[in-house]
């Protein structure tokens, strides 16, 4: 898969370097985003769970996600900063909502990273037992922190060449679903079933479904990573907006449509839901063993594509961290600094690595506690920043995007949130542990703020990179 570059502009020092297009930054935004990873990770999960009522949820995920994306598209073209949406945030609703939406985002992305480190581990050992989960988990950070340490348009390229297996397997689940379904769209709808006690056939609750859809909803929604990509775009404030709403909408379909797929032609349902690793038993089951097999194979190399774009997303996030001097002086210099070649942010991108690591001590089920939690808040923040922002005219002025039938999209986004919230606080063993978690914590961070950073001399808020073009 060709990766379309724009030729590089001049970078100041300490910039980073604008030298991708809009594909280029689309597809490591799709490699963040991995529909495979959020299948076999949160969709078999969701399988297990709610069984057939897995279709109408995805469903329903498509447009949260279209929401979701719009959101993001608005507040990206305006805002296209490595900062990511905490800069858009701070600059509109002011620096105490910028700061919870860094915090957010400081505390769950080294969990999520560690999440995919370890799942490699999971399923390359499925594969062939050849070593300890330790040695593949930390192995394939190491590799994916190397490849995240060059320039951006030959990181982009690799992703590129990974991107196109994992859409290749994602296709391929989609083709074995829709092949011979065996049940209708509108029945699984209407009366979702789930494997029960000792393999029992059952309707599933309305709580269950209640709970389940918010999984759904954060294996689908994406797009938003673009942004944090935006100073290595070029004319971002016009091109940034259609890439979130791209990514966002490709993303959704092609997570939520092989799971419904697969909804529709399991031939047994109870006994293929129920199994760990139920896209595979799928597989084998229509295609053979050594198709399901071929199909875990591609999961490894979309996990480990998935690991290289995120260590890449969050070092861009460390280095914005740097820029806006959260951290100590010396701290902030190394973490703002570019290397002169390849335009990385090299020293970012260690931290973000030692981060990464550090976490990969824990316990999956923690790792998804401190996961979880971050959509309720980023997503309220960044719906409340486009509403008050566009009445400001700070968004979706002339050549940026703007979301359609203002203000219904972020009006949806306060909705959606509610309904998170609601259901968060249903679900005693991930949802409710992950909110009060976050809610505590981002607490503690805006005491911090208001005690240390608000007190510094002219105070503290996002800053804007001065070079930033015009639209």
């Amino acid at each position: 898969m060709a990766v379309a570059i724009d030729p590089p502009a001049a970078a100041l020092p300490g910039q980073l370097h604008r030298q991708l297009s809009s594909w280029g930054v689309l597809l490591l935004t799709l490699s963040c985003l991995s529909p495979v990873f959020s299948i076999y990770g949160i969709g078999a999960d969701v399988l297990r769970h709610a069984g057939t009522g897995a279709a109408g949820l995805f469903l329903i995920g498509i447009a949260v996600a279209l929401v979701w994306a719009m959101v993001y598209a608005e507040i990206g073209s305006a805002y296209p900063y490595a900062g990511g949406d905490y800069v858009g945030v701070g600059s509109i609703l002011g620096p105490w909502a910028g700061f919870a939406s860094l915090a957010s985002w400081a505390i769950a992305i080294g969990p999520l990273n560690a999440l995919i480190a370890k799942s490699i581990a999971v399923y390359a050992l499925a594969l062939a037992p050849i070593g300890s989960p330790a040695l593949i988990t930390f192995a394939a950070l190491a590799a994916a922190w190397a490849f995240a340490l060059l320039a951006v348009r030959t990181s982009a390229l690799v992703t590129g060449l990974f991107l196109a297996i994992e859409m290749l397997a994602v296709l391929a689940l989609l083709s074995a679903g829709l092949w011979h379904p065996v049940r209708g769209l509108a029945a699984v709808v209407a009366h979702p079933m789930a494997t029960g006690a000792h393999g029992s056939w059952i309707p599933v609750g309305a709580a269950a479904l209640a709970l389940n859809g918010v999984s759904a909803a954060f294996a689908t929604v994406g797009g938003n990573q673009a942004v944090v990509f935006g100073e290595e775009l070029a004319q971002p404030h016009r091109r940034m907006g259609r890439v979130v709403l791209w990514a966002g909408l490709i993303g959704a379909l092609a997570t939520a449509l092989p799971i419904v797929a697969v909804v529709l032609g399991a031939r047994d349902p109870a006994l293929t839901f129920a199994d760990p690793a139920p896209f595979s038993a799928f597989l084998s089951a229509i295609a053979g063993p050594l198709a399901g097999r071929a199909l875990s194979a591609g999961v490894v190399l979309a996990l480990f594509n998935a690991l290289i774009a995120q260590m890449m997303f969050m070092a861009r996030l460390f280095f914005s961290f740097g820029r806006d001097e959260i951290f100590t002086p010396r701290l902030n210099r190394a973490l703002a600094s570019v290397h002169a070649s390849s335009g990385a942010p090299r020293a970012a991108t260690g931290a973000a690595g030692l981060l990464v690591a550090a976490c990969c001590v824990l316990d999956a089920h923690v790792l998804l506690v401190f996961s979880t939690g971050m959509l309720v808040y980023i997503f309220g923040l960044v719906s409340a920043a486009v509403l008050v922002g566009r009445r400001r005219g700070l968004t979706g002025r002339a050549g940026y995007w703007r979301s359609p039938l203002f203000p219904l999209t972020p009006l949806l986004g306060f909705g959606i949130t509610a309904v998170l919230v609601a259901s968060d606080l249903l679900d005693a063993d991930v949802g409710r542990p992950s909110l009060l978690l976050f809610t505590a914590l981002v607490g503690a961070a805006l005491a911090w703020y208001a005690r240390v950073l608000s007190r510094r001399p002219g105070g503290w808020a996002p800053r804007l990179p001065s070079a930033s073009p015009s639209p």
